[in-house]
C-alpha cells in the first residue's frame, strides 16, 4: 500500500475556502454598513443631548442668580460647554437651535 504525504491543500478545497468567505463577506459588509450609520445617529443624538443640557444648564444657572430666565440665544457660545467646545454632528449634519424652547435638532438625523 502507498501512502500519500500531503503537503498542501487541493485547488477545489482552496476554490471551496474561497467561496465561503466571499458569501461571509456578502452577507457582513451590509451589516456592518447599517451598523455605523446607527453608531453615526447616537453619536448625533448624543451630542444634541449635550447641547440641550448645556443650554438648561444656563436657563437654571439664570434662574438661581434671579435673573431674567431664559435660554441661550446660540448654542454656539463655546462658554456654555465645560471643555470649551462646541458639539457638531459627525457627519456634518447642520443643527438647528431653537432659543424659546432650547431644544435642537439636526437636519441629517430627525
Amino acid at each position: 500500500m502507498w501512502k500519500r504525504k500531503r503537503d498542501a491543500f487541493t485547488l477545489i478545497e482552496l476554490v471551496v475556502v474561497i467561496v465561503i468567505l466571499g458569501i461571509l463577506a456578502a452577507v457582513a459588509i451590509p451589516k456592518y454598513m447599517d451598523i455605523s450609520d446607527k453608531a453615526e445617529e447616537a453619536a448625533c443624538e448624543a451630542k444634541r443631548g449635550v447641547i440641550a443640557s448645556a443650554c438648561s444648564m444656563y436657563y437654571a444657572s439664570r434662574a438661581a442668580n434671579r435673573q431674567t430666565v431664559v435660554f441661550p440665544s446660540t448654542y454656539n457660545d463655546s462658554t456654555l460647554y465645560a471643555d470649551g467646545t462646541v458639539p457638531t454632528c459627525p457627519t456634518g449634519g447642520e443643527y438647528t437651535y431653537d432659543s424659546t424652547k432650547g431644544t435642537v435638532t439636526c437636519d441629517e438625523h430627525p
